[in-house]
C-alpha cells in the first residue's frame, strides 16, 4: 500500500486539516480575517508554517474553508431552533433561520470579511445551506404558504440570498442602521410570495435563543456548481401557483 494513502496518514492529515480550521476560525473570530497572519494560524494549531501549504492554496483559501463548517454550522443550527414550529408554519421557519443567519453574520468579525466578498459569500451560502433551504422552501410551497413566480426554487434561493447579504453589508458598511433588519427579512418573505401582513409579522416577531452547537470542522463542502452540466438532474422546480 502506498504509504500516503494509508489509513493512519490519511487520519493524520485530517487532523492537521482540522487543527488549522479550528486555529483560524478562533484567530478571525477574535480579529477578523485581514488581520489574522498565516503564522498566528500555524504557532496556534502547533503546526510548521511550511506544512499550511499541503492543505491550503492560501490564506483565502483557508478562509473559504472555515466558512464552508461555519455555514453547515448555521444550518444544523437553524433546525434545531424551528424544529419546533417545523410542522405547522413554514413561513415562520425560513423567517426565523434567514433571521438568525443575519445576526449571526453582523455580531462575529470573521463575517465581516466574507460579507465584503459578497459573490464569494452568496456562492458557498448557496451550496452550503441549499439541501436546508430547499427542504423548508418545498415545504412552505407544498402548503400554499409561498407563491413562487415561475415555481423555480434555486432561483428563488438565490435571490434570497442576495438580498440577506446585500441588506447586511449595507448594515455592516454603516449604509443602514441595524434596526432594517425586519425590512430586509420582510422583503424577502415578498419575494417568496408571503401576503404583505403575514411577511410584517414573521419579520418583527421575538427570535428564540440560538442554540450553541460545536462546529463540525472536519466537514468538507461540495464545490458549488456555477452551471447545469449536461445530463444532470434539472434545477429545483415546484409547483407553479395560480
Amino acid at each position: 500500500m502506498d504509504r500516503e494513502s494509508s489509513p493512519r496518514v490519511r487520519k493524520r492529515q485530517q487532523r492537521t486539516r482540522v487543527q488549522l480550521l479550528k486555529a483560524a476560525h478562533r484567530l478571525m473570530s477574535k480579529q477578523g480575517v485581514d488581520a489574522t497572519t498565516i503564522q498566528q494560524i500555524t504557532d496556534e494549531a502547533d503546526v510548521g508554517f511550511g506544512t499550511f501549504y499541503n492543505y491550503f492554496s492560501s490564506k483565502d483559501d483557508l478562509a473559504t474553508q472555515v466558512l464552508d463548517c461555519v455555514i453547515n454550522n448555521l444550518g444544523r443550527r437553524n433546525d434545531l431552533v424551528t424544529q419546533s414550529t417545523r410542522a405547522t408554519d413554514p413561513v415562520q421557519i425560513v423567517a426565523t433561520s434567514v433571521r438568525l443567519v443575519a445576526r449571526e453574520t453582523m455580531s462575529n468579525p470573521i463575517w465581516h470579511w466574507w460579507v465584503r466578498r459578497p459573490d464569494l459569500l452568496v456562492e458557498r451560502l448557496r451550496a452550503g445551506l441549499r439541501p436546508f433551504g430547499i427542504r423548508d422552501m418545498r415545504h412552505a410551497i407544498d402548503s400554499g404558504a409561498y407563491r413562487i413566480i415561475g415555481g423555480d426554487m434555486d432561483a428563488a434561493r438565490s435571490l434570497l440570498l442576495w438580498l440577506l447579504v446585500g441588506g447586511v453589508k449595507d448594515i455592516i458598511d454603516k449604509y443602514r442602521p441595524p434596526q432594517i433588519e425586519p425590512l430586509i427579512i420582510e422583503s424577502i418573505m415578498r419575494v417568496m410570495g408571503v401576503p404583505l401582513e403575514r411577511a410584517a409579522a414573521v419579520s418583527h416577531r421575538r427570535l428564540p435563543p440560538y442554540p450553541e452547537l460545536e462546529i463540525d470542522f472536519s466537514f468538507v463542502a461540495l464545490a458549488p456548481a456555477t452551471a447545469q452540466p449536461a445530463g444532470a438532474a434539472p434545477t429545483a422546480k415546484a409547483k407553479v401557483s395560480a
